[in-house]
């Protein structure tokens, strides 16, 4: 819950910095506490099998730390080098959470109980950007305990097309309408298959706050997220809930159209104008500099992290970032990733008992589907919420895979978690 509430930039104080966050301090320990239990557990004949998204985690950590290692030997600049262990760190924190899910996460209550903590966190930022674009009130610190630092300057609210472009809690408008708009097919699913009316009504809340929040970062990458987490989503319904959807889609649309059309406006714009918007032309001119880069080292680039863009350039493409910093190792990585997800949810669908679980696994690969296509819109992994909710929910997906399916595993799995009535 404490990754969309409490800012990135809003740490401990003292030398930690960045690490300081209470998100990467509890996920460090996450990381501890599985290599602890690796080293410690005692193995039994009838433990459960490898989980395959524990695998594909591991080598893509262990594909990541080859490219970080080759990369200290290249010595940059003080910056380039504090880049280098400062993005090294984040990826441990990344992996540490996952690999805790995936080995704590077994049953579809504790599935329910992780995800709803994230869509109410996430929920809390965007009612936070809504106040910062309709009424020019930014509470984004209101969370953050007293004693807390600032480790960076405080992002300022910046305009596109004449409208206010809000971050709610996050660190870029990008990272929030593409967090709001992944909770959306979670929210959805939370609002049909929670096990209360009040939890579904608060369910079915938290996604209208999250399509109302979308456009107020007047950002195409969270259309993009929405738009395909949508269309992967849409295959566990019928056709009425689809048009349920729609009709609600449609109101939220016109509700924009009387009460701020400036959003509506500014966001069509944007999207219609991208040939020629400075944003979209940077991005482009950024292929011809990753190529010349990646003919000088082909194989591991320049290292994690060995690419800070205030030393070099702003790359807004995760898969760019990984070519100049990983070269083919690192770009191998990240795909691996990107299909592990993909595989995970068609994993879930496969060992899914229920209609309720067959949903939520369509939901969380919907939202995992939709960030992974927007990562080639914008630096996914240079953001600290969106990166921690991607790496969330692959480990929610894959924890289908932890499922007990004997029937003598299902019932001691069920006298120690009861379902909820």
């Amino acid at each position: 819950m404490i990754v969309p509430v409490l800012p990135t930039t809003s740490v401990f104080p003292g030398p930690l910095r960045g690490n300081g966050s209470p998100a990467r301090i509890l996920s460090f320990l996450f990381f501890t506490l599985i290599v602890l239990g690796f080293l410690v557990r005692r193995r039994t004949s009838d433990h459960p099998g490898v989980n395959p998204g524990t695998v594909i985690v591991i080598v893509f950590f262990v594909m990541q730390l080859a490219t970080y290692a080759t990369g200290l030997f290249e010595v940059g600049s003080p910056v380039v080098e504090a880049s280098k262990d400062r993005t090294a760190l984040s990826l441990v924190a990344q992996v540490g959470i996952t690999l805790y899910i995936l080995q704590t996460v077994r049953t579809a209550r504790q599935r329910a109980i992780v995800l709803g903590c994230l869509i109410t966190g996430i929920a809390y930022s965007c009612v936070i950007g809504i106040l910062q674009g309709f009424f020019g009130i930014d509470l984004r610190f209101l969370a953050v305990p007293p004693g807390f630092v600032e480790v960076l300057e405080t992002p300022e609210l910046t305009s596109r097309q004449g409208a206010l472009r809000v971050l709610g809690t996050s660190q870029h408008a990008i990272e929030f309408s593409v967090m709001a708009a992944a909770s959306v097919p979670l929210s959805l699913h939370l609002a049909r298959h929670a096990t209360t009316p009040l939890r579904r009504q608060l369910a079915a809340i938290a996604g209208l706050l999250a399509v109302a929040a979308v456009p107020t970062a007047v950002s195409r990458s969270g259309v993009v997220t929405l738009a395909v987490a949508l269309a992967v989503y849409m295959f566990a319904w019928k056709v009425r809930p689809i048009g349920n959807a729609i009709l609600v889609g449609v109101g939220v649309l016109a509700a924009y159209a009387v009460v701020s059309p400036l959003y509506l406006k500014a966001l069509w714009t944007t999207i219609v104008s991208s040939q020629s918007d400075k944003s979209i032309t940077t991005r482009t001119e950024d292929y011809a500099a990753v190529g010349e880069q990646f003919r000088q080292d082909p194989w591991f680039g320049l290292g994690l992290g060995g690419y800070p863009p205030t030393e070099f350039r702003y790359l807004d493409n995760q898969w760019l970032q990984a070519v100049v910093q990983g070269g083919i190792v690192g770009l191998a990585a990240l795909a691996l990733l990107t299909l592990g997800s993909v595989a995970g949810m068609t994993a879930a669908l496969r060992r899914s008992t229920t209609a309720r679980d067959r949903n939520l696994a369509y939901a969380l690969g919907a939202a995992l589907i939709g960030i992974a296509v927007s990562s080639a819109t914008f630096d996914l992994f240079s953001f600290q919420q969106i990166t921690f909710v991607y790496f969330i929910l692959y480990g929610l997906v894959w924890s289908f895979h932890s499922t007990p399916t004997t029937p003598d595993h299902r019932k001691a799995v069920t006298q120690e978690h009861p379902p909820p009535v």
